[in-house]
């Protein structure tokens, strides 16, 4: 008990170091920074606030500061005192929602930021793993361009458990990396199909 209590000082603690008037500048850098420490002060401090910020730069043009949203969303989402189960869930589900048609978004680095959530969170691996599969080779849910490239990233980002997950989300990749008409998208499913490992 009194562990837990320390526990639980410790985390005020921390949260507290963010100002709160200047906490969107100092997340802001916290995130340029790629400052896995100030990123989970941050999450601490105001979880909500930080992953709307960190989501709201996922489709950014600047695709350093895409790539960098990402990364930390997998920081914040790994900080379980301020993350919960339930909570990382609702998460990706709202990505997950957000790459449909009736959505109305255009949902440019929502793949990425859903492998980052289930690297870090894997016991979410077995209820998202295969809806994340079957963007591979659902023809309903069929994405292209940078969306479709984000797929075949994802999958790789997790590697062996999207090969164990899904052969056909693999056969998909396998025919990518070969016939892709466009060049980037084979080169990306060509670096996913190296993560998976022995086939």
């Amino acid at each position: 008990m009194q562990a837990h209590k320390r526990n639980e000082r410790h985390v005020r603690q921390l949260a507290y170091t963010i100002n709160p008037m200047d906490w969107k500048s100092e997340l802001a850098q916290a995130v340029e920074q790629e400052d896995e420490a100030a990123l989970r002060r941050a999450a601490l401090a105001g979880t909500a606030r930080t992953i709307r910020f960190l989501s709201s730069r996922l489709s950014s043009a600047d695709d350093g500061a895409k790539w960098k949203a990402i990364r930390g969303l997998g920081v914040v989402a790994g900080e379980r005192n301020a993350v919960s189960t339930d909570r990382a869930r609702e998460l990706l589900r709202r990505f997950f929602w957000s790459l449909t048609d009736e959505s109305g978004t255009v949902p440019f680095g929502m793949p990425e930021a859903i492998a980052e959530v289930l690297a870090v969170r894997s016991e979410l691996q077995s209820e998202f793993l295969p809806m994340l599969c079957s963007l591979a080779y659902n023809p309903e849910r069929a994405q292209t361009g940078p969306i479709e490239r984000g797929i075949f990233w994802a999958l790789g980002r997790l590697g062996p458990a999207s090969a164990l997950c899904s052969a056909e989300a693999v056969e998909s990749i396998k025919w990518a990396a070969q016939q892709h008409s466009d060049a980037e998208s084979r080169k990306v499913a060509a670096w996913a199909l190296s993560q998976f490992g022995a086939l």
